[in-house]
């Protein structure tokens, strides 16, 4: 863990350093206020341990201005001042906790704890994962009891992890964490500590503890298959309970049938119009712990007609108690209708003759996904069994945890205990034509972000324009094939997956550029920043942006300048230009959409307008760009696209000095998949492949398809060396593909690649795809999957 301690007394900061570093902290010390807040904004610490009486800017201010700036990490303020009033003022300028000096090291390290553990989500002092435990109390490490022996470093890297269980952290993360600023390693450290720590891990049979999240970081692994196991063991165990008290609960509906036959009959008791009223309410709590939702739901309607019916009977006020449980009660003065009672309870007979939901059970209600940990989530209302099984199926194939629930009720139920990232919704459930509608309209009100999906038989326009009112991101009209619903899906999908943008503002006044960065950044936008524009053109091809905003008055070179020199660049003409300006005359206007202008924002900036502006610029953008340079098919870039983004990385490797890596994919023998599979499954392995290859390498790097059955990746900074140990892995997540095709045996694939390096291999793009393919040629002469390295 790190902690910034911001103390100018130089005895007890060190006295302090040193007691926080034998408990495995990593410290960094800042001797004045000043100075702890630009280290606070330059680095990521756990706790910040903050002195009041400081030079410069005092404890107390330094705490106001972090907190102002939503900063959330934990302050513990350490002062000889004891006053109350001190203690008030301290406490409301934000801090977590107050220690007076002097106090001793084990107060302090144990307040220390209290705050991390706070600060921590599981919010336990002792850290789990599985029966490996941390315990920061004692800074010990066990596995089933037995004590795991690990380096001061290593200890910080897993209470990082552990503290942390769901969070991927990068290598330049973990460096902020576990070293000081005045000693940095590089990240060769990480991965040597990170391998050290496995080593131990698995000499104590702690297994893979610590996943590689490829091209990101590292993580603690997922205990999802345990999670799962339980999951199966309790609805196993309620399916046992279920067997063992169905006829009681069976018993309870026959009552309240009584009941309704007797009404009918018009010789219905108040006595027994108590007893099922009752028994109705004890339905409608315990059928929802058998997994019968719907089944609640139908006791709890029930409950509520016969209460009405017991309010007439109690306004009998001329008859004592004794009489009115004894009177027939009547139907006569009410609106109830005995049918209303009678089809409840038909639906709630052969809603409990239903099979318990189990995991075994292919016609449970709620189906539980396959173990796909890092596939995205989607969530099925229909009650459409027979569709709801086949989609199921055919959603391994695409990748997709699909889940499904048959009811309004169910999906509100699941939705209050986990956000899927998708839902394809049905518009038809009967008795109320109107619930699907419903629905939609609440998720868009309660999850804006969350896309739906409306696949339905009602295919008026008139539903159509509802769906689109309420939000619905696409409508799909029953009968259509499963693979075509999947589709949809992954294409909504991939839309919500869109990269955050980033913007390169160029304006020589800094207070304007720092303004547009709090605008901009909690929209989710990376604003890259240019105060010189000498400097522009190394950082605009550096940084890669997807919009620039430019001033007109600069020095130097003036933002028209800067406009004519992007349209004039064949690799950068199409991307979107925004002017922001104090000029308001006609004539200057003129000028910047002449010089190539999309859009122009005069000063004073408002900030509702702006990014108003940038987001339709940057949708419209993307959209003409995805139309113009995505593969259909698959999803990734296609040969224009890539073909200048390569370019674009030859000239950074000349000026930086940096290799390249490219590598030619090919599926092996894939004529035989689409002889033998017919087309449509061989689009789908290439869809596949390309879903794959997308989640798979980093966001810079550049993963296109060329033709037919081959994808070229382009690797900035890589040598073969490291191209290769990376495509061994991405080899390795293929050959693990296995592809459903009804009526025939499951389909493998494999493909084989050929890698060359610039420079050596070639300086411009032609020259380099022939070293590649010639390599490429030489894989597949050796053999299916293999990778092959070009040398002359």
């Amino acid at each position: 863990m790190r902690i910034l301690l911001v103390e100018d007394d130089e005895i007890l900061a060190q006295s302090l350093n040193t007691a926080l570093s034998e408990q495995n902290y990593v410290v960094d010390i800042a001797r004045d206020g000043e100075e702890g807040w630009e280290y606070a904004q330059a680095f990521t610490y756990d706790l910040i341990l903050l002195d009041v009486s400081l030079p410069k800017l005092n404890g107390i201010a330094l705490c106001r201005r972090l907190r102002k700036e939503n900063y959330h990490s934990p302050i513990l303020l350490l002062t000889a001042r004891d006053a109350s009033e001190d203690k008030v003022a301290g406490l409301d300028a934000g801090a977590d906790d107050y220690v007076v000096k002097p106090c001793t090291i084990a107060e302090l390290f144990a307040r220390l704890r209290a705050l991390l553990r706070r600060r921590s989500a599981s919010g336990a002092p002792l850290l789990e994962w599985g029966e490996l435990r941390l315990d920061p109390s004692s800074c010990e490490v066990t596995y089933q009891g037995t004590a795991v022996n690990v380096s001061p470093t290593e200890y910080g890297l897993l209470e990082l992890l552990m503290r942390n269980p769901k969070r991927v952290f990068t290598k330049s993360a973990i460096l902020e964490h576990l070293w000081s600023f005045e000693d940095p390693p590089n990240e060769d450290t990480v991965r040597a500590h990170i391998k050290g720590l496995r080593r131990k891990l698995k000499k104590a049979n702690a297994g893979d503890a610590i996943e590689t999240v490829y091209g990101v970081g590292y993580r603690l692994k997922p205990l999802s298959e345990s999670e799962v196991s339980k999951q199966d063991r309790t609805l196993r165990a309620v399916a046992e309970a279920w067997k063992k008290f169905k006829e009681p609960i069976l018993a309870r509906v026959e009552t309240i049938a009584a009941a309704s036959s007797a009404l009918a009959s018009e010789s219905l008791s108040e006595q027994l119009r108590q007893k099922a009223e009752q028994e109705a309410h004890k339905l409608a709590g315990s059928l929802g712990m058998f997994g019968f939702s719907e089944g609640s739901h139908l006791a709890r309607e029930i409950e509520t007609w016969l209460i009405k019916l017991g309010a007439k009977n109690s306004g009998l006020g001329n008859l004592d108690s004794s009489d009115r449980a004894t009177k027939p009660i009547s139907l006569l003065g009410t609106d109830l209708q005995i049918e209303d009672l009678q089809a409840l309870i038909m639906r709630l007979r052969q809603e409990i003759e239903q099979p318990a939901p189990t995991t075994s059970d292919p016609q449970q209600t709620i189906v539980i996904a396959e173990d796909l940990p890092d596939a995205p989530l989607v969530l099925l209302v229909d009650d459409d069994r027979a569709l709801n099984n086949q989609l199921q199926q055919e959603a391994l194939n695409w990748n997709l945890r699909l889940e499904v629930v048959e009811t309004i009720e169910q999906a509100k139920a699941y939705l209050a205990r986990k956000v899927p990232n998708l839902v394809i919704l049905d518009l038809i459930f009967p008795p109320n034509p109107h619930e699907g509608l419903l629905l939609l309209e609440e998720l868009t009100q309660q999850y804006s972000e969350l896309p739906v999906l409306v696949f339905t038989m009602r295919d008026d326009f008139h539903d159509r324009v509802a769906v689109a009112r309420l939000g619905g991101k696409a409508f799909l009209a029953k009968p259509v094939a499963a693979t075509q619903v999947l589709e949809a899906a992954v294409d909504l999908l991939q839309n919500q997956r869109t990269k955050e943008a980033t913007i390169l503002a160029v304006d020589d006044d800094p207070i304007i550029l720092q303004t547009l960065k709090q605008i901009l950044t909690p929209w989710g936008i990376e604003l890259c920043t240019v105060q010189n524009p000498l400097k522009f053109w190394e950082i605009f091809e550096k940084t890669s942006p997807d919009l620039l905003i430019l001033d007109v008055d600069m020095p130097d070179i003036d933002g028209l300048e800067l406009c004519q020199v992007v349209r004039g660049d064949r690799t950068w003409h199409g991307i979107p230009i925004l002017f922001l300006s104090a000029h308001r005359s006609r004539e200057v206007i003129n000028q910047i959409y002449e010089a190539g202008a999309d859009d122009y924002i005069a000063k004073p900036i408002v900030e509702p307008e702006l990014i108003a502006r940038i987001f339709n610029r940057l949708e419209r953008t993307r959209l003409l760009r995805s139309l113009a340079e995505t593969d259909a098919l698959t999803g990734v870039a296609n040969r224009y696209r890539s073909t200048r983004e390569l370019n674009r990385y030859f000239r950074l490797a000349q000026r930086y000095q940096q290799p390249i890596s490219l590598a030619l994919l090919d599926l092996d023998n894939f004529k035989n998949v689409n002889d033998r599979y017919g087309y449509a499954t061989g689009d789908r392995v290439l869809q596949r492949i390309g879903q794959i290859l997308r989640l798979n390498f980093k966001s810079e790097d550049i993963v296109a398809r060329w033709y037919g059955q081959q994808f070229v990746i382009g690797m900035y900074g890589l040598n073969q060396l490291e191209a290769k140990q990376r495509l061994e892995e991405i080899l390795e997540l293929i050959h693990q593909e296995i592809f459903l095709v009804a009526g025939k045996e499951p389909l493998q694939v494999t493909l084989s690649i050929g890698v060359a390096e610039y420079p050596q291999h070639g300086i411009e793009l032609d020259k380099l795809y022939r070293a590649a393919d010639a390599a490429l040629v030489r894989a597949k002469h050796f053999g299916s999957s293999g990778i092959v390295l070009y040398s002359f």
